[in-house]
C-alpha cells in the first residue's frame, strides 16, 4: 500500500511546525504555510518538496544548545571523578539532513587523553605510549559507567536509558530534542596521521553487551555526503531527506537508518540529482531511478559500502527488502506527481523512465 499522500502533508506539516515538541497546536500548525506549499497546489507535490526541505534553522540551533547543555553536565560530572572528555556531534544533524521530530542528536563523548593509533603510522612516534592502570578499552568502559551515572543522577526528571549498546538515550522531562550520548575514543590511523585531517580521524564506540569497541569514520562519511551534495548543487541532501520523509509516512517496514539513506545516495550518480532552482523534481527523478536501480540488482548493490568504507550498507537480513520497499514508494510518489501535473501524459506512458524525464523537464515557480 502506497503513502495516503493528503494525510502525509498533514503529518509533514506537524512534524515540521513542532507539533511533536508541544511548540504549537495541531490546528496552528495545519493551518500555517511554508513557501513549497504556496508553490504547488496540488498535494503529492507539495509533499514532494516539503519533503526535501531543511529542517527551520531555529531547531537546529535548539538542538545544538540542548547538546550543549549535556556537555556541560557531563564535563562536570567527569572532572568530579579525574575524566576528561571531547565533545562532537555525528549523523544527521551536523551534515542537516535531520528531519524534524524523527533525527535525534548524536553526541560523541571522547575518551581523554589516551587513543589508539596504527604504530606503523608515519606519526607514530609522537604518541604518548599508555600509562594507565588497564588498557584504553577499560577506561572506555569505565567511561560509559559514569556517564551512566551522571546522567541518571542530574537528569532525574528525564527518561534517561541506558540500556542501548551505543548510546545513552536522553528524552523526555527538561529536554526539547533526544540526545544520544555515545561512549567512544579517538584511533588515529596512518592516513590522519599523514593527512591531520578529522575526515581521516577514526572513532572507536563502546559496544557494551559484547565489551568491545566498534571502529568507523563519522567524519568521513560527513565531508564526503557534503562533497557529493556540492557536487550536486544540493540535490544529494534533498534526496536523503525525501526518503526519511517517506520513511516515516510509509506503513511499510524500513530497516535503513538515516545513515543508510546517506549512504546509498551517496553512490547515485550525480547527473541525476544535480539540480537547478526551480527544478526540484529532477532530485524526485533521479531518486527514482538510482533505488530501482539498485533495487534490481541484489549482487551490486549488497557490495556497495558505506562512505567511510568501514561496512557494507546492505549488511544484515531484511534491508534489501526494504530498499525495495522505499524504491516503490518513491516510484509511487513520482506517479502521483505526473497525474497532478500532466494528467494525460502521464495517461498514455507505460514506462516508469518516462515519467522521470517529464518530471526532470518541469519547472515550479519559485
Amino acid at each position: 500500500m502506497t503513502i495516503d499522500y493528503a494525510k502525509s502533508l498533514s503529518n509533514l506539516r506537524l512534524r515540521r511546525n513542532g507539533v511533536s515538541e508541544g511548540l504549537v497546536t495541531v490546528e496552528a500548525a495545519l493551518a500555517k504555510s511554508e513557501r513549497y506549499e504556496r508553490r504547488a497546489s496540488t498535494t503529492a507535490t507539495r509533499y514532494a518538496l516539503g519533503a526535501m526541505q531543511e529542517v527551520d534553522p531555529d531547531y537546529t540551533r535548539v538542538g545544538i544548545e540542548e547538546a550543549d547543555r549535556v556537555i556541560e553536565q557531563l564535563t562536570s560530572g567527569l572532572r568530579d571523578v579525574g575524566t576528561y572528555a571531547e565533545y562532537k556531534l555525528q549523523g544527521s544533524v551536523p551534515l542537516n539532513v535531520h528531519i524534524r521530530g524523527a533525527s535525534d542528536v548524536d553526541l560523541l563523548v571522547l575518551l581523554g587523553p589516551w587513543l589508539t593509533y596504527d604504530r606503523a603510522g608515519p606519526r607514530a612516534n609522537s604518541y604518548t605510549a599508555y600509562t594507565g592502570t588497564v588498557s584504553v578499552l577499560q577506561d572506555v568502559k569505565d567511561l560509559r559507567i559514569n556517564c551512566e551515572d551522571i546522567l541518571t543522577r542530574r537528569y532525574w526528571g528525564a527518561k534517561v536509558d541506558t540500556t542501548g549498546d551505543k548510546s545513552i538515550k536522553l528524552s523526555e522531562g527538561s529536554f526539547k530534542r533526544q540526545i544520544d550520548v555515545v561512549p567512544s575514543h579517538w584511533n588515529d590511523s596512518a592516513e590522519y596521521q599523514a593527512s591531520a585531517s578529522e575526515a581521516d580521524r577514526g572513532v572507536c564506540i563502546l559496544h557494551k553487551s559484547r565489551g568491545e569497541t566498534i571502529s568507523n569514520l563519522p567524519f568521513r562519511h560527513i565531508a564526503r555526503i557534503n562533497a557529493k551534495d556540492g557536487e550536486t548543487n544540493g540535490g544529494a541532501k534533498r534526496a536523503i531527506r525525501l526518503l526519511k520523509n517517506l520513511k516515516a509516512d510509509t506503513d511499510r517496514p524500513i530497516d535503513l537508518s538515516s545513515y543508510d539513506i546517506a549512504a546509498l545516495m551517496w553512490h547515485c550518480d550525480p547527473r541525476l540529482i544535480r539540480m537547478l532552482p526551480g527544478y526540484e523534481l529532477v532530485v524526485l527523478a533521479g531518486t527514482d531511478a538510482h533505488l530501482a536501480a539498485l533495487a534490481s540488482n541484489y549482487t551490486n548493490t549488497s557490495a556497495l559500502e558505506t562512505p567511510d568504507g568501514t561496512r557494507r550498507i546492505i549488511d544484515k537480513p531484511g534491508k534489501f527488502d526494504s530498499l525495495v520497499a522505499l524504491s516503490a514508494e518513491v516510484s509511487a510518489l513520482a506517479d502521483a506527481v505526473l497525474v497532478e501535473l500532466q494528467p494525460l501524459q502521464k495517461a498514455i506512458i507505460n514506462e516508469q523512465e518516462a515519467v522521470r524525464r517529464l518530471l526532470r523537464d518541469h519547472a515550479i515557480a519559485d
